[in-house]
């Protein structure tokens, strides 16, 4: 509701103080927004500075963006009663962004902006994302066209999707979704086993040549990209 991004209720909210000390400080031009004095209860974008005389309330220029390379046998937790989770393995302060399994590698989004890790979780937006996946056994004739049509799995058929062999082992696939374990079941499902499972790109963001357990920042094009997700 957009009460919650006005300037009085983010003001309330971050220090604790009472709606009349927030008007009267707003009366006063002791709140700026953008770096300018404002006495209105105006709405607040996502990526506006707000103070209160010198103490921010909200300051885009603490959010952080980056990359990770996930490696093999660590877990898309946080929790640290998990012995491989990603507990000391990214920044505290952090946020993951785009799970994989504790057997899968590849690419994850970090950072700590709130409104846009809600926008990249969300399922709706069908984010591209890329996968290199590797099979215990050569692919059958129809195995391609079958999972780029759709497999039943848990409980309902998953959306169609493109697909690229590498040979008779390997395989690229691009999803707008993210079912559970969704590429090792739909392969499961048409009688063949995931060896090895890596993300190399999620929406324009790639994961390059960026080493297991490595991190970088994005740029600012990566960045201008995610936050104009619509």
């Amino acid at each position: 509701m957009n009460y919650r991004n006005r300037i009085i209720y983010l003001v309330v909210k971050k220090l604790k103080i009472s709606h009349n000390q927030v008007k009267e400080a707003l009366a006063n031009g002791e709140i700026y927004l953008d770096g300018q004095a404002t006495n209105e209860n105006d709405l607040v974008g996502p990526y506006q500075s707000l103070k209160l005389k010198d103490i921010f309330i909200q300051n885009p220029s603490e959010f952080q963006y980056f990359a990770y390379h996930k490696p093999k046998g660590i877990e898309c937790t946080l929790n640290v009663e998990i012995t491989d989770s990603l507990t000391g393995k990214i920044p505290n302060n952090l946020f993951y962004a785009g799970r994989l399994d504790k057997a899968s590698e590849g690419l994850l989004l970090l950072t700590n902006d709130g409104h846009l890790y809600n926008k990249i979780i969300q399922p709706q937006r069908k984010i591209k994302k890329v996968y290199e996946v590797g099979l215990e056994k050569e692919m059958q004739e129809n195995f391609l066209k079958d999972m780029a049509e759709g497999v039943e799995i848990l409980g309902k058929k998953t959306l169609p999707c493109t697909l690229e062999a590498k040979d008779l082992l390997n395989f690229t696939i691009i999803l707008e979704q993210g079912m559970n374990r969704q590429i090792r079941r739909m392969c499961f499902a048409l009688g063949n086993y995931v060896v090895s499972l890596k993300r190399t790109k999620i929406g324009e963001i790639e994961l390059g040549n960026l080493g297991e357990g490595e991190i970088r920042s994005l740029n600012e094009e990566e960045i201008s990209y995610l936050k104009n997700l619509s």
